[in-house]
């Protein structure tokens, strides 16, 4: 027939035509929260599928979410207290919206001693010392004067609220005068720094900086206190 002799003449042929798929990308493996001592090595891992291949960047999101390197691994050499923080990695592939995750990083690092404050303060008053420190974890503070530890007692008070201590002496005497040292301790090292109580009139600066003791005695008694709470 004639429709059989054109089938014969044009083969028929099927043709498949296939378009790549687009798939949005989908975090599936992101390190965890994880707490690291300061001068480790650290690599945080982020992990992403999609169609194309995703791009993973990352970004320290305090305190400025400064963008940071990219790649599905960040290596961070040496790490220090400020790059402590939030974590973002964002993978993305212009498909759709990008798929973020989070890992938050804390930087363990000995007590720094960072304010002290002296005071000039009458017979008969009390006199308020006080001293600060940054440190993680939270240090524990202890007092001193001269080579005696001070315990709280009806002439003297220590508070400890987070990150500071204060040193309340009750009612001031001409003993009371002189060197007071606050030491802190946590399981990383020691910090102590020397605070003055001051009679009024002696034309001291008590606004003075914070002024750091090297007492040997002093370090090696802080030193023996951590040892024997670990």
């Amino acid at each position: 027939t004639q429709i059989s002799q054109h089938a014969s003449v044009f083969p028929a042929h099927v043709v498949l035509l296939c378009f790549p798929l687009s798939v949005p990308p989908v975090i599936y493996k992101v390190s965890e929260d994880f707490t690291v001592n300061e001068g480790s090595n650290v690599t945080l891992t982020c992990l992403a599928n999609g169609r194309p291949d995703p791009s993973i960047t990352w970004r320290l999101l305090n305190p400025s979410a400064e963008a940071l390197d990219v790649g599905e691994y960040l290596e961070i050499s040496g790490i220090v207290r400020s790059q402590a923080g939030r974590y973002e990695c964002k993978a993305s592939n212009d498909v759709s919206t990008p798929d973020v995750k989070y890992v938050n990083v804390v930087v363990n690092y000995p007590p720094y001693i960072k304010e002290v404050r002296s005071s000039e303060t009458p017979v008969g008053q009390a006199g308020v010392l006080h001293c600060e420190a940054s440190a993680v974890p939270q240090p524990e503070y202890e007092w001193y004067r001269d080579e005696r530890r001070l315990s709280s007692s009806q002439s003297v008070s220590i508070q400890i609220s987070g990150s500071r201590t204060l040193l309340v002496v009750a009612n001031v005497t001409e003993d009371d005068y002189g060197n007071y040292t606050c030491v802190a301790t946590n399981r990383l090292g020691v910090h102590n720094a020397s605070v003055f109580l001051y009679k009024p009139g002696t034309g001291r600066d008590i606004n003075a900086s914070c002024c750091v003791c090297q007492s040997f005695w002093l370090l090696l008694l802080s030193v023996l206190s951590v040892l024997l709470k670990c």
